[in-house]
């Protein structure tokens, strides 16, 4: 008996679809892909319970003959190419003739179409891969595809999907994604019944501002290189950048891809216009010739090879660095130019505050630090019996880079970063407050402020909208993604507006499976609150905030787990120094 043998039809259409569906997303993106592809111009997206349930998706393209229509689940069937060579002159998004039969097999499909010619339409439906149904079914041109039951036949794949809100915020965001590309096709998204995107044709920058809003747009900066590499898009200014890369968009013939090359070339481009760990927002498309680009290295063609790589990254990297010089050589130039020339002694030092005093608690100073740091920094290390009025003694305070607070206690230097010390006061603050069901008091705006938010952000809101309220917001939807914000959180102090779509964008890149969706927002709130590195503090208010912190349970880390303070000994500056 051989050991060798062929697999089953059912067997190899399971691992077919294990390497084009992953996840709901990934359903969405063949469907939609296909749509683009029949050159439509309306497309209708449909999703329910984060595409486990049901995922419809509704075009105007040329649609399919009865004939088409029951070949197109048929593995390796495809109108896209036909010969070896056009695999190096593709220029529609879909191809490899997988995605339909992929899908059929791990899901319940109807399939709805009519070509413009045809009086009647098609309906097939299909189940574990098997036709079921196949009958003459009135319809105008075009396409409808429903998909539901995702995973039903094959259960341990099911239970591997993240929660339904963050499949839903792929959904969401790929999307958005074909809605930049394609800002001339005109895009409907519902979740679960309610809509989230509604976009008309339009041209690339109104899209731009439909999707990040009014506000965002002002702080861009426009892309326009021409050559045998065509670059257009936008970028933003650094006051834009935010902590993950969720913003950064890089397209290549209009399909969305990733691609470290161009990461690499874009954040380099920012140079020291950004502090580490800092990425700006930006929608970047490549056009390329298609025999200069394989689209054909990834199952789900998510990444794309270019045949030159270097040439392509330092095309990239010119022109970001042309756009940003554009916008701020020459406002900074004339901003130095108009700095008066000061000598070295006209300065002052920053560290100029004089020393306090404090009353000592009922342990010394020693002693409370050697049972903060007794055990590794850790969310569990601080112990309980710590007493709220326990201060340094005899200590001075300075602010180093109006970031540090820098204390001299007995034989060690202590460090704090204030953000992280004030981010972890307030977190407890809210928290607290959310334990015991009070509603965080507000402080209204003057004018209350009208808010474009993203599909991303407008999902949050809508999913928070009840935590938001309790932790002080007062927001009021006024129909398609506009909000209008009428309070803020007390705790928020001098915020303005845009607090709220940094709350939001906070929640949404924090957010994880089975997180506690409370911790999430106290965390993002707390984040956006704390004062900031580049902030000046007096001595009162950093004596306030150490006593805040000691106060504390868990004092030494903030939210993220990043360390609050650090200890320095004399003996290690002694032993820097040359000393011992």
């Amino acid at each position: 008996m051989t050991k060798i043998h062929l697999l089953s039809e059912e067997l190899i259409n399971q691992i077919a679809a294990g390497e084009v569906v992953e996840r709901p997303a990934s359903v969405v993106k063949e469907l939609v892909e296909n749509s683009i592809d029949s050159g439509a111009t309306r497309i209708e997206i449909e999703v329910k319970e984060g595409g486990r349930k049901l995922i419809r998706v509704l075009d105007n393209g040329c649609g399919m003959s009865r004939d088409d229509v029951q070949l197109a689940f048929s593995r390796h069937a495809t109108s896209k190419i036909s010969r070896l060579e056009d695999l190096h002159q593709i220029s529609s998004l879909g191809f490899r003739g997988e995605a339909l039969p992929s899908i059929a097999s791990v899901a319940k499909v109807e399939l709805l179409s009519k070509t413009a010619p045809d009086s009647v339409g098609t309906l097939i439906r299909i189940e574990t891969g098997q036709v079921k149904q196949v009958k003459d079914h009135p319809v105008n041109p075009g396409t409808t595809i429903n998909v539901s039951d995702l995973f039903y036949s094959t259960p341990a794949r099911r239970k591997f999907l993240k929660s339904q809100m963050t499949e839903t915020r792929h959904i969401i965001d790929l999307v958005t994604n074909f809605a930049l590309a394609f800002p001339e096709i005109s895009f409907r998204l519902s979740i679960d019944s309610r809509e989230v995107l509604k976009l008309e044709s339009a041209d690339r920058k109104q899209r731009m501002a439909e999707l990040f809003g009014g506000d965002v747009i002002k702080k861009l900066v426009e892309l326009r290189e021409t050559g045998i590499v065509g670059i257009s898009g936008f970028i933003g200014k650094p006051e834009l950048s935010k902590s993950s890369r969720t913003d950064i968009r890089f397209f290549v013939n209009q399909r969305s891809i990733n691609n470290r090359t161009l990461l690499h070339a874009l954040t380099s481009a920012y140079g020291d216009m950004l502090t580490k760990g800092r990425f700006p927002l930006a929608v970047i498309f490549l056009e390329v010739p298609a025999h200069l680009v394989d689209v054909n290295v990834h199952p789900q063609k998510l990444e794309v090879r270019f045949q030159d790589e270097r040439a392509v990254h330092d095309l990239l990297y010119r022109a970001v660095k042309k756009a940003l010089d554009r916008e701020f050589v020459g406002a900074v130039r004339k901003s130095v130019d108009a700095i008066p020339a000061y000598s070295i002694s006209q300065t002052s030092s920053t560290l100029k505050e004089p020393p306090l005093e404090y009353q000592a608690g009922p342990d010394s100073q020693e002693t409370v630090l050697a049972k903060l740091f007794s055990t590794p920094v850790t969310e569990k290390a601080f112990p309980p019996q710590l007493k709220k009025d326990v201060l340094p003694r005899e200590s001075n305070f300075y602010q180093l880079f109006n970031t540090y607070i820098l204390i001299q206690s007995g034989g060690e230097l202590l460090i704090i970063d204030q953000h992280a010390a004030h981010e972890r006061v307030l977190y407890e603050e809210i928290l607290h407050s959310i334990s015991y069901q009070n509603k965080a008091s507000s402080q209204k705006i003057l004018f209350p402020e009208t808010i474009d938010l993203t599909p991303q952000e407008f999902s949050e809101f809508q999913n928070n909208s009840e935590l938001l309220e309790k932790l002080g917001f007062e927001i009021q939807s006024l129909g398609g993604k506009t909000v209008l914000l009428s309070a803020i959180p007390v705790l928020a102090r001098n915020q303005t507006a845009n607090f709220l779509k940094e709350v939001l964008d906070e929640s949404i890149h924090q957010s994880e499976a089975g997180k506690d969706r409370s911790k999430t927002i106290a965390s993002a709130l707390a984040c956006r609150a704390a004062v900031k590195a580049g902030d000046t503090l007096s001595v009162t208010e950093m004596q306030s905030l150490l006593k805040s912190l000691l106060a504390l349970d868990t004092p030494q880390v903030c939210p993220h787990g990043r360390p609050t303070l650090i200890r320095i000994p004399l003996s290690e500056l002694e032993r820097r120094f040359g000393r011992s």
